[in-house]
């Protein structure tokens, strides 16, 4: 059981489709965003996302991604930006049934320093009790994932609409020791994504009138670990 001082929110469940192309294909899109009749504007500046992934000795996260079970749970500590000072992240238990989604947040409850040269001093969980730690427990540190991200919203705020390129992971193998230098470069790719809330799951067919997609699968955690010509047999 948790303490009441962690900070936990629990995000309302909303629907998520997703779909790749080709980074080539961005001017179309945006296109496409600037025509459509939702009147989409920015509401947040585009930014660099950071993620770690974690992982149990099975690599069940992985599994489920792959299998695409009913039911799957990825935990990640995610932070913004480029820069190489310290910056507080954010502990995400995110939960995927389908389409539906929502996230357990942790929010600032960590602090991860860029420059550093062990896992100890990478991450620094702020919550003196360690209550949040033990959600952690038994997992460990996989993969690396950090990409750019242009955030959309139409008009009534019903829609948004995420594009995510420059999307490069480092492989973590060491239990001492982060890879944060050598990076696999996944820059061909372009991830868009459109989110709703349940009730206006309606929407969606609008949207996708107006703007050229196909749901599919994608995990940009399965992408980091396994090469793309075996992801897409899956």
């Amino acid at each position: 059981m948790l303490e009441n001082n962690t900070k936990l929110s629990v995000t309302e469940k909303r629907i998520e489709i997703k779909d790749v192309f080709s980074t080539f294909e961005f001017p179309k899109f945006e296109k496409a965003l600037k025509l459509s009749k939702f009147s989409f504007y920015c509401p947040y500046p585009t930014r660099q996302n950071n993620s770690i992934y974690f992982d149990d000795y099975s690599y069940s996260s992985l599994e489920d991604s792959i299998e695409g079970n009913s039911l799957r749970t990825k935990k990640r500590i995610r932070w913004y930006g480029t820069n190489k000072k310290r910056a507080n992240a954010t502990l995400e238990i995110k939960k995927k049934q389908g389409v539906v989604s929502w996230k357990h947040l942790f929010r600032n409850n960590y602090s991860i320093n860029p420059t550093a040269k062990t896992w100890n001093e990478l991450i620094t969980n702020k919550d003196q009790t360690n209550t949040v730690d033990t959600l952690l427990l038994n997992f460990q540190p996989k993969s690396i994932v950090s990409y750019i991200r242009q955030y959309f919203c139409s008009f009534d705020g019903k829609v948004r609409i995420t594009i995510d390129h420059n999307l490069q992971s480092f492989s973590q193998n060491s239990p001492i020791s982060p890879n944060l230098d050598r990076a696999t470069k996944h820059y061909n790719l372009m991830i868009i994504e459109v989110k709703v809330s349940l009730k206006d799951e309606y929407l969606l067919n609008l949207v996708r009138k107006e703007i050229p997609f196909t749901p599919r699968r994608f995990s940009k955690y399965s992408e980091s670990m396994i090469p793309p010509k075996f992801f897409y047999l899956f």
